[in-house]
Order: structure tokens, then C-alpha cells, then sequence
């Protein structure tokens, strides 16, 4: 369990750099501050990544304990594809479904990576 968290919590650092990259041409202004406007984004892209993709992670992780590693990945996978699902029906925008696909994404890419990773 504790190598499951600190690697969430690596892969949440990880995907909340990148979407905050994605999103911050977005949400700076002529007049603002560069900075501030970083931190802001950063602070929602990591507080949009806790709700969406540690709840999904964990989700995934329970329903896959007794798994095989190929059976853990494809259930892994439909948990993340049905939280996105939930996701859409509740966004107010198709832009944010598009976000949340990268970002679901990118969650599940590295945080195999990261498994991987441990195992070796």
C-alpha cells in the first residue's frame, strides 16, 4: 500500500506539470502575472487530478487486487474509461472531456510505467 500511494502521488505531480502546461496559455492574461497564473493552475490541475484520477485509481486498484497483470490492466483500464464517462455526463463543456481524456490518459500511462518501474 505505501508504494501505492507515493506512486500516485508521483503520478498526480507528474500529470498536474503537464496539464498545467496545457492549460495555463489559456488562464494567463495580458495583465496578470505569469506566476500567479502558474500557481492557480497548477493548484486546480492537482485538485481536478485528485477527484478524477487518484478516486479512479483507487477504484481500479481494489477492483483488481487478485488480478493478472494482463486482467488488472484491462480492468484497469474500463474503471478509468467509466469514470470518464461519469465525467462527460456531468461537464458542462466537451473541452473539459477532452482534458479529462488526456489527463485519464497520461494517469493510467505513467502510473504503469511507474508500477513497472517497482517491480524491477
Amino acid at each position: 500500500m505505501k508504494k501505492f500511494i507515493s506512486r500516485n502521488i508521483l503520478t498526480l505531480i507528474l500529470v498536474s506539470i503537464v496539464l498545467t502546461i496545457m492549460l495555463l496559455p489559456s488562464f494567463s492574461q495580458e495583465n496578470s502575472p505569469l506566476v500567479l497564473s502558474l500557481v492557480v493552475v497548477f493548484f486546480y490541475a492537482i485538485l481536478f487530478i485528485l477527484l478524477y484520477g487518484v478516486s479512479s485509481s483507487l477504484i481500479a486498484e481494489l477492483l483488481s487486487l487478485r488480478a493478472s497483470s494482463q486482467n488488472r490492466k484491462k480492468i484497469k483500464a474500463v474503471t478509468f474509461l467509466v469514470s470518464l464517462a461519469v465525467f462527460s455526463y456531468f461537464s458542462p463543456n466537451l473541452v473539459y472531456v477532452l482534458y479529462a481524456f488526456i489527463v485519464a490518459t497520461l494517469y493510467f500511462l505513467i502510473d504503469e510505467f511507474l508500477r513497472k518501474k517497482d517491480a524491477a
